[in-house]
């Protein structure tokens, strides 16, 4: 007997410290390994995931998106509990949903969320989900520069090339600074991130707020890119995947 083609639609949750990104890799631990050979045991087949985005090394998720296709009738409950049981709790599927046959996690996404956190001092049990950068800085300078990122701008400037990757405008819908005594967290809503984008422009706020960076250079870098990498890094371990979101959420 022959069952129809599903589409399956995976939440899924990971700290990605003992991982190297999400995109599967020769000979090295991924996310999206590690789930493609838990739910290929569960089905019986061979299942390739198809995300929504690529997370860098070091970098965690709250709700990253995935989609995979399957003409294995097992229900979503018994999926999602079978692949869970076959995995490290590093990494767990959250949920598990059918979705119409031409949903697609990356192209069907509207916007996405990161959240990336900072430490005024290093703090032993925050040291593997922010970034203590070792200096002080300016946050209300911080603040006011932030406001010029809501809009549609060229990252190129904050961004690292990759060889897919050659056309840098993002929708900002939405970006804000909060700090506290101890901590600092940069959050921003996008259409879509370029590679490393959100960790450049950490790195280009900071400088700001080091008085490394004048505001009107952090703005020429936004109006006026001229090549990838024109910014430093901030640290991987600081940055969180938040959401995904799609029209029919």
């Amino acid at each position: 007997m022959t069952y129809p083609m599903r589409r399956l639609k995976i939440t899924v949750e990971y700290d990605g410290t003992d991982f190297h990104g999400w995109q599967r890799q020769q000979d090295v631990r991924t996310v999206q390994e590690d789930i493609e050979k838990a739910l290929s045991r569960v089905l019986c087949e061979e299942v390739t995931l198809i995300g929504a985005g690529r997370t860098d090394t070091g970098v965690h998720a709250l709700a990253q998106k995935a989609h995979f296709s399957t003409d294995n009738p097992l229900g979503s409950d018994r999926i999602l509990k079978g692949g869970n049981s076959l995995m490290k709790n590093d990494v767990r599927i959250r949920t598990i949903e059918e979705v119409p046959v031409d949903f697609h996690a990356r192209y069907s996404a509207v916007n996405r969320s990161y959240i990336y956190r900072l430490l005024r001092r290093e703090r032993p049990l925050a040291n593997r989900y922010a970034w203590y950068p070792g200096c002080t800085w300016d946050d209300e300078l911080i603040v006011e520069t932030v406001k010029t990122l809501p809009g549609e701008h060229s990252f190129k400037s904050f961004s690292r090339a990759r060889p897919d990757e050659h056309e840098y405008i993002c929708n900002v819908m939405e970006a804000r600074w909060e700090y506290d005594a101890e901590n600092a967290a940069f959050h921003i809503t996008a259409d879509r991130f370029m590679h490393r984008m959100v960790r450049g422009l950490v790195g280009a706020l900071l400088d700001v707020g080091r008085g490394y960076l004048s505001q009107d250079e952090f703005r020429r870098l936004l109006s006026e890119p001229e090549e990838n990498g024109a910014t430093r890094v901030a640290q991987p371990q600081g940055l969180t995947l938040l959401e995904v979101r799609y029209r029919s959420d």
